[in-house]
């Protein structure tokens, strides 16, 4: 007689980046490169888009050092601006 056994499922792994910025309470603070917020899931726009439309005062973004990073708040604000409402919660035309 075979036995079957079953198909595991795999389990969540944490980001790559390190720290979950979800547990983490100073997370709000730290700042994250374009290339941390693409390979830690956080946003899913490659890191040089990023950096093009944060040059371009498209997105939020800050500039300490002279170097573009982002925190949690703006990858928030960033992800709000590309949110799509339904047809029917948008108002019609006046």
């Amino acid at each position: 007689m075979t036995t079957t056994t079953a198909t595991r499922k795999r389990r969540p792994t944490a980001p790559r980046g390190g720290a979950d910025p979800v547990v983490d309470p100073l997370a709000e603070l730290k700042h994250y490169t374009p290339e941390e917020v693409y390979e830690m899931g956080l946003l899913p726009i490659k890191p040089r888009t990023l950096r093009d439309k944060a040059s371009a005062r498209q997105i939020p973004h800050s500039n300490g050092g002279g170097r573009i990073s982002f925190t949690l708040r703006h990858i928030r604000e960033i992800a709000a601006m590309y949110e799509v409402r339904p047809i029917g919660e948008t108002k019609p035309a006046a």
